[in-house]
């Protein structure tokens, strides 16, 4: 509950009351027992209150007959969610992809008098078809938009795997992890990049991408991605899994945790689970516990620092702090960074892609052996393990 408050925050909406209870189970109905939604009925109408918010999310029936039975807009988890990213999608590829789940949220729950689409084209009774009524209409029109949408946005997604294929020879590092666990503020702190830092649910939504350190060779990528929450909508993790494909592509995670939350374990776990839907869960990960110096307790800091052995503990705020981590990420690539020769026949195109996607190609050699190529590549132990099956060992070789 104090997470959607958070959350409706963010869209600055005042909060009248909250309202919790506790049920064996859940009312097909409205969610919420009779008694409960009465005494809710009531509130609404002594306190000229506008807006009910349910935590849970809501079936297209229940958000039907509370709309009915309130008299008040009426949203669910999912549905603030949307609203703050639609707010903050900035990029046409963000607004896009919000425009979509928006759409595929609305869809079911379009009742009575709909009036989300503007009815641009004439002739009224003309354009349905026998016995159509108008909230068909809406929905065909609906359904019709987002075929031209996820088109649309399909044309930008093969654009920008263009440019991410141009990234493909240099190292990666993205940061992933909870919504405003201060992962835009590192950024700017690691990479000295102007990037918006804002004390806001769901400030990032575009991949954004820097160079960690410019004189580093090979250079080295930062990522800020879009931050995740406790119960993400299923439909904003598809939507937006091609911003988060840049997680996938790297060769390290840095999992940003404010260790200042009571419930960072919590924010710990949805960020495992996002990561391991979208297929990113075997993505070599360091967690980096933030905003270190919000907590007084330094022998906390240390049983956390043994407890999750593959941590470091950063202030973005102190250079030195920044620093450390910065040269943990650096040994990181020092210590995994192997250099091998991968044989593969030319014919096995698709292969040979995702070498390149995965590994640094120093050197390609089409002429010594007809019909195969052979390509000298560095890359981290894990991605070199995906092409096991064309390594030469002996001319692997560790930089350890």
């Amino acid at each position: 509950m104090d997470e959607l408050e958070s959350l409706l925050a963010t869209l600055g909406i005042e909060i009248h009351s909250k309202l919790i209870q506790k049920c064996k189970k859940y009312s097909s109905r409205f969610l919420v027992g009779s008694g409960k939604v009465d005494e809710i009925k009531q509130q609404v109408e002594e306190s000229c209150v506008q807006h009910v918010v349910f935590d849970q999310n809501l079936s297209p029936p229940q958000f039907r007959n509370l709309q009915e039975y309130l008299k008040v807009q009426v949203s669910d988890r999912t549905g603030v969610i949307l609203a703050i990213f639609k707010n903050h999608a900035r990029s046409s590829a963000a607004k896009i992809q919000v425009e979509i789940a928006e759409l595929e949220y609305l869809l079911p729950r379009m009742v009575g008098a709909w009036t989300h689409f503007g009815r641009q084209s004439g002739g009224g009774a003309m354009n349905r078809g026998m016995g159509e009524s108008q909230i068909e209409v809406d929905r065909r029109r609906a359904r019709s938009k987002i075929s031209r949408l996820k088109k649309k946005l399909s044309q930008i997604n093969a654009d920008q795997h263009q440019q991410s294929k141009s990234r493909s020879k240099e190292l990666s590092v993205s940061l992933v992890g909870y919504t405003n666990s201060g992962k835009s503020t590192l950024m700017r702190a690691m990479t000295d990049a102007n990037v918006l830092v804002e004390d806001k649910l769901f400030a990032t939504l575009e991949a954004k991408v820097r160079t960690l350190d410019p004189r580093m060779r090979p250079r080295i990528l930062l990522t800020d991605t879009v931050g995740f929450i406790s119960d993400t909508p299923h439909e904003l993790i598809e939507c937006f899994k091609s911003t988060l494909e840049e997680a996938l592509r790297s060769d390290l995670l840095l999992h940003v945790v404010d260790i200042s939350k009571d419930n960072y374990r919590r924010q710990i776990e949805t960020t495992e689970e996002v990561l391991q839907e979208i297929g990113a869960g075997d993505v070599p990960q360091m967690i980096v516990f933030n905003k270190i110096d919000q907590i007084d307790d330094k022998k906390f800091l240390s049983i956390m620092k043994k407890s999750y052995k593959n941590s470091v503990l950063v202030c973005a705020q102190e250079e030195a702090s920044v620093q450390s981590l910065r040269d943990v990420v650096y040994n990181f690539f020092e210590a995994n960074l192997l250099a091998a020769k991968l044989v593969l026949g030319v014919e096995q195109r698709l292969q040979i892609a995702k070498v390149y996607r995965n590994c640094m190609v120093l050197e390609s050699d089409y002429e010594s052996n007809p019909g195969q190529v052979v390509l000298s590549v560095q890359a981290t132990r894990a991605n070199l393990g995906k092409f096991s099956t064309f390594l030469l060992e002996s001319n692997l070789e560790s930089k350890e």
